[in-house]
């Protein structure tokens, strides 16, 4: 099969050729796991190429992990790739150069379905029922009331009892942030978050001339008692936590860690922006910390990680009456949340397509872990069905900076620096985010796992030491 694909091309392939439509194969289940590559010197000879262009080939093959070579028995192909998502392009992934697009598990977006099938409906329905006017002309600094009314019922799936009256429509999930951050604080004020969090997150706090203190965690999220020694060792204005699916250890705090924190955010009268953003997929206990402190927690939330970054639709949960601390940094900032994308949103929550969407998601989500736990290093992320992302712990001797440079370089893949991360000065854990969701589809996160599960096992070149 292999020998009849290299043939069919119009020149000699060169040895990156042979590479790529062996890894096609595997995607695309074209070669099976234990299936004999032909002998070195066979295929040289049957597409007219030197044995060592052939030889570079099965080398490289090995060395990212695809095949396993055995001295007097030949070279077999090693690893079951998962199904290729339907409609997937796989003779297009050599066209498309894997040396030119790198494989992206830096930036955070969530695996999507076809939307192209769903959308023209979608926007007919918005057209026949709705009056265009309201929504390309203003509307209230809150949102239109019964776009408020929609999202309130559908943060009920979160464990969030909300009064329309108390929600605050924004632009997306970091415009809720900014909007929150600028009407909760002042310039020039410290905000205690976790010493990991979200990069987006600490750009806003720059922006808005807010000083970020992070706080110690572990295994559970954020460490009360050294919040509290935060506290009383700094002047600080808020709390900022996202106690679900934390951006980027993928820490779900539990019950009892959230009543901790709530316990010494009360003591010293910080307000807390509870920030949902990452776990929108998850609906299950621990309850929100704003059902433990309503009075002084601002949940945020946004459908940016259920239908795409590009679905700028958030939400702000006040305490009851204070709706309007946050409107004045929605009014000062991007201004009041686009009526034309809030009721793309408001459809698909009255016809049940977005409640769809969240439970194709968590299937997707749950397929790509299954790679991931084909690889034995890989496996010991930590990961969940309801998460895109994953935290990957590095074994000796290995660094964050020099993985992501690694597998830049050598292998096209994208990951996000670690130390974008850090809050401060603190040191930079030898760990990685990895988003699983980014990947166009499975046999795309196949061969980048694969890549990566290879380059892990073997420790980074001296040449690359930091010092």
């Amino acid at each position: 099969m292999i020998v009849a694909e290299l043939r069919q091309l119009s020149e000699k392939p060169g040895y990156r050729v042979i590479v790529e439509t062996v890894i096609e194969a595997i995607a695309s289940r074209k070669m099976a796991p234990g299936e004999k590559l032909p002998p070195q010197r066979d295929l040289a000879q049957d597409i007219g190429v030197a044995v060592a262009t052939v030889g570079r080939a099965y080398n490289e093959l090995e060395q990212r992990g695809f095949v396993a070579s055995h001295v007097g028995r030949g070279t077999f192909v090693i690893f079951n790739p998962p199904a290729p998502a339907a409609g997937a392009d796989m003779a297009g992934a050599r066209q498309g150069g894997r040396g030119i697009e790198p494989i992206e598990l830096g930036t955070y977006r969530a695996p999507l379905p076809g939307l192209e099938l769903r959308l023209p409906d979608l926007l007919r329905s918005i057209a026949a029922s709705s009056e265009p006017a309201g929504l390309l002309g203003s509307a209230p600094t809150a949102g239109l009331r019964h776009h408020r009314e929609a999202v309130a019922i559908w943060s009920r799936r979160f464990g969030i009892e909300a009064d329309p009256e108390d929600l605050v429509l924004t632009n997306g999930g970091q415009h809720a942030v900014m909007a929150a951050l600028s009407g909760l604080t002042e310039a020039g004020t410290s905000v205690a978050t976790e010493e990991l969090t979200d990069p987006r997150m600490k750009a806003v706090a720059h922006f808005l001339g807010r000083k970020l203190i992070g706080v110690g965690c572990d295994a559970e999220g954020m460490i009360p008692a050294q919040l509290d020694a935060t506290c009383q060792r700094e002047r600080i204005s808020a709390l900022y936590i996202t106690p679900r699916h934390q951006n980027p250890t993928n820490v779900t705090m539990p019950a009892g860690r959230r009543a901790a924190i709530v316990a010494v955010a009360r003591a010293h009268g910080l307000k807390i922006i509870e920030s949902n953003i990452y776990g929108t997929l998850d609906e299950g206990a621990p309850l929100a910390i704003r059902e433990l402190a309503p009075e002084r927690s601002y949940y945020i939330s946004s459908f940016g990680r259920i239908l795409g970054a590009g679905m700028k639709v958030g939400w702000i949960v006040t305490p009851p009456g204070e709706a309007r601390s946050v409107q004045i940094g929605v009014a000062m900032s991007t201004g009041v949340a686009s009526p034309l994308m809030v009721e793309l949103a408001y459809q698909m929550i009255a016809n049940g397509k977005l409640a769809e969407m969240v439970v194709w998601q968590r299937a997707e989500n749950e397929t790509r872990l299954q790679t991931l736990r084909g690889f034995p290093l890989l496996s010991q992320a930590t990961g969940s069905p309801t998460s895109s992302h994953v935290w990957l712990k590095l074994p000796e001797p290995w660094r964050a900076e020099d993985l992501v440079e690694y597998a830049a370089r050598d292998h096209a893949i994208s990951i996000a620096s670690t130390h974008t991360f850090v809050v401060g000065r603190r040191q930079i854990p030898h760990a990685v985010r990895l988003v699983i969701g980014a990947p166009s589809d499975q046999s795309q996160l196949f061969e980048a796992c694969a890549h990566l599960e290879a380059l892990i096992r073997h420790d980074p070149r001296p040449s690359l030491g930091k010092g």
